[in-house]
């Protein structure tokens, strides 16, 4: 856990290129790698509304298990060129409880960001779940469009 903390404070000392206010819409995910024959159907699509303010998040979400999240984080954005940036989302998130056994599970959620007009985004995700949920799937793809102002 020290090691964690310590990589977050990294993380956060880390220049951030992203604009100042954004709304999040989360969009829909796809589940792979499905670690037993026991496989469940989970809901793709995870409709929601958050929002971004110096890099800094909140997003509530229907969850992969149809319960309602919470996600809290920090973004760190690389801007490769106008149209494409890198992204990492680092926090927590919540509703995962009956899965983890645990309030708030950790968040680690890299992305390609598609910029096609400089005020919209796509978000191209991938979360590992292995701290969620080992039982099921071992991946989720992840996509969400934000608007900046």
């Amino acid at each position: 856990m020290k090691k964690a903390f310590a990589i977050l404070l990294a993380f956060a000392a880390l220049p951030n290129s992203a604009s100042e206010f954004r709304v999040t819409l989360p969009l829909a995910s796809k589940h792979f790698y499905c670690a037993s024959n026991q496989c469940i159907d989970l809901n793709e699509s995870n409709l929601g509304v958050g929002v971004e303010y110096a890099s800094y998040g909140v997003i509530g979400f229907e969850n992969s298990y149809s319960r309602q999240s919470v996600a809290a984080y920090k973004t760190f954005e690389y801007d490769m060129n106008p149209y494409l940036g890198l992204g990492i989302r680092l926090g927590g998130v919540t509703g995962y409880r009956e899965e983890s056994g645990m309030d708030v599970v950790p968040l680690a959620q890299p992305y390609l960001r598609v910029l096609p007009i400089d005020w919209l985004s796509f978000n191209f995700g991938l979360v590992p779940v292995g701290l969620i949920d080992t039982k099921n799937y071992n991946l989720v793809v992840t996509l969400d469009t934000q608007i900046s102002f």
